[in-house]
């Protein structure tokens, strides 16, 4: 039995190492930006994203800290974003439903009133997202990622 053991000890590791090849998940653009609701100053979004997974394994996108930003200036910040797996070795569209808490109501109103009209030339997401999968997590950052 002890014999099985050590074997099992000492080839567990190479297996991990054999997966330790983790690509980055790209956002690649954001196709579509749908109203859902705003009530208080929290506005619901259902964002349409095309999504690149080279990893031959699915991976799950847990959360996002983004700053939503018009002309470089901070509106918003994502506040809940549902979990999405994304299926390995493809380049898809997905949907993703997110909260954003506006900030500063009244000085956004006109930013607002833009982003509801689907003016989104100098709109750009910004942060982080966190991506997991089996025992492996990792933390991408999104720099501008514009939507249109």
């Amino acid at each position: 039995m002890k014999k099985y053991l050590i074997i099992i000890y000492l080839f567990l590791p190479a297996l991990f190492l054999g997966c330790s090849g983790y690509d980055e998940v790209q956002l690649l653009n954001v196709k579509d930006v749908t109203y859902q609701e705003f009530k208080g100053n929290v506005l619901r979004l259902a964002i349409t994203a095309t999504v690149n997974n080279p990893n031959r394994f699915n991976v799950k996108i847990k959360n996002a800290n983004m700053d939503l930003r018009l002309n470089d200036r901070v509106i918003g910040t994502v506040m809940q974003m549902e979990q999405i797996t994304l299926a390995g070795r493809t380049q898809k569209d997905y949907k993703i439903h997110v909260a954003i808490e506006l900030k500063d109501l009244l000085s956004n109103l006109t930013n607002l009133f833009r982003l509801l009209m689907n003016d989104q030339k100098n709109l750009n997401l910004t942060g982080t997202v966190h991506v997991k999968s089996f025992m492996y997590s990792k933390t991408f950052q999104v720099d501008r990622l514009s939507f249109q």
